[in-house]
């Protein structure tokens, strides 16, 4: 039979598809690039008015800016080869390099969530580790040294009371938890007693922060919410990932995977119990999501990495990794399950509203649907990223006079007539791409994908 020739922009996304579209992203972002000397840095959200101070907005983090977009353009080099994208990513941590005031980074005026300003994901701790991956390519010294310098001032930063470890007190992921993480990181790479001796004081920090739940188990009172600005009200128990008991479990259980602490495995264990218990299951059990708050807004369901199943997953990943107990290897499937019956991400709902990024929206989707196939080598997965990276093509803008191509993004929930175009990692149009090129990658038997410190799942490759 015949073949029917087609519209080639219509036709399923392959490989070659994937890829070109993460090179016009390069040509959209290179619009909104600035180059000084050695380094690069880009707008985080372009012709439109942004602080360098406001939260989650620093143009040398990992998640809106250098450190980020880094790993972006090192995904770019390791499928296409080109040295010049390689490049871009150094000069990218070159600037988080610059950047870096020392110890001082370590420290905050805000008086609201000050955590979450020094933490991995908003602070120097971001380029550090963009730094570790690229001397792992390159064998560059400097990298090195780097990554080590803000390790080392991390902990000369901390304050320690009664054998615990803490920076501001708040220890969710999204805050001064992912520092834990990043030692631990810094110890598995580079070896050193002091990072993980650090790691475990401050993980008994997080530990010693439980409660015990209602439902059973343990949940965190993890951030004010009465003081969060969409919030408002008292209640502040999530389940989630980025600041809830997912993400405190996850801290717990990486940093027993290295010190063998029973404390903390069966603490973390606690927190999945507790998951477990307030999760909504269909009926047959074979699907699951969790709601977003323990005490309001108990028919919310996020369904991204921050508070939704693919961040929730990684709790349970770990516990099956460490323990090999089949129950966690199963809630990991329900949970994905669940996500797949949302209708996700073809599907919104007010749990996942238009958000073009990687921390809330479709690309940590296709990028956990990657990791469960690798996990469980069940097609419908691999279908499900396919279907995934459709819809991300598609949500994108290409400029008619010049092919680039960027992603807008309604980003506050509570804000849903608001769109804009952001250049980040895990808020932006660097993470749009760089989920296309995990899966270009993935399907071109490519095994390294620049993973992202707190994804649990790089250890299947």
């Amino acid at each position: 039979m015949e073949k029917i020739k087609w519209i080639k922009s219509f036709e399923p996304a392959d490989r070659e598809k994937l890829i070109k579209a993460a090179l016009e992203t390069s040509d959209w972002l290179d619009k909104y690039s600035h180059k000084q000397g050695n380094e690069i840095y880009w707008d985080v959200k372009p012709e439109s008015l942004s602080s360098n101070s406001d939260l989650l907005s620093s143009d040398a983090s990992v998640y809106s800016g250098s450190a980020g977009i880094a790993q972006f353009y090192l995904r770019l080099y390791l499928i296409t080869k080109e040295e010049k994208y390689l490049d871009t990513a150094k000069s990218a941590v070159n600037h988080c390099m610059n950047s870096y005031r020392g110890v001082e980074d370590f420290t905050t005026d805000s008086e609201y969530l000050p955590g979450t300003f020094i933490g991995y994901l908003c602070g120097p701790a971001g380029g550090a580790y963009a730094a570790s991956q690229i001397y792992s390519i390159t064998g560059e010294e400097k990298y090195k040294e780097y990554a080590l310098k803000v390790a080392d001032d991390a902990i000369k930063a901390s304050h320690e009371e009664n054998g615990k470890l803490f920076w501001y007190g708040e220890y969710g992921i999204i805050g001064e938890g992912s520092l834990i993480l990043f030692l631990t990181d810094i110890y598995g790479k580079f070896g050193g007693e002091k990072y993980i001796e650090a790691a475990n004081k401050a993980a008994k920090f997080i530990a010693s922060k439980k409660e015990d739940a209602p439902q059973g188990g343990y949940r965190w009172y993890v951030m004010p919410t009465d003081s969060f600005p969409t919030i408002k009200q008292p209640g502040g128990y999530f389940p989630g990932f980025e600041y809830g008991a997912a993400g405190c479990g996850y801290i717990l259980a990486s940093v027993y995977e290295n010190t063998k602490d029973e404390e903390l495995l069966e603490t973390a264990k606690k927190a999945a119990e507790y998951i477990t218990n307030i999760a909504d299951y269909s009926e047959d059990k074979t699907a699951a999501l969790v709601r977003y708050n323990d005490t309001y807004l108990t028919d919310l369901y996020y369904l991204g990495v921050c508070q939704g199943p693919v961040g929730t997953s990684r709790l349970f990943f770990k516990l099956y990794d460490v323990t090999g107990e089949e129950k966690y290897k199963d809630f990991v499937i329900k949970l994905t399950n669940g996500l797949i019956a949302s209708g996700a991400p073809a599907k919104h709902s007010r749990g996942y509203w238009r958000t073009n990024c990687y921390c809330c929206g479709a690309p940590g989707m296709l990028e956990h649907f990657i990791n469960v196939h690798k996990f469980t080598g069940d097609e419908k997965y691999l279908n499900e990223a396919y279907k995934a990276a459709e819809i991300i093509i598609g949500d994108s803008t290409v400029n008619d006079k010049d092919g680039s191509r960027n992603w807008f993004t309604d980003w506050n929930r509570h804000e849903p007539n608001t769109s804009d175009a952001y250049t980040g990692l895990y808020h932006g149009t660097s993470g749009c791409a760089a989920s296309l090129l995990a899966l270009a990658g993935y399907t071109g038997g490519e095994i390294p994908r620049a993973f992202y410190l707190e994804d649990p799942y790089k250890k299947l490759y």
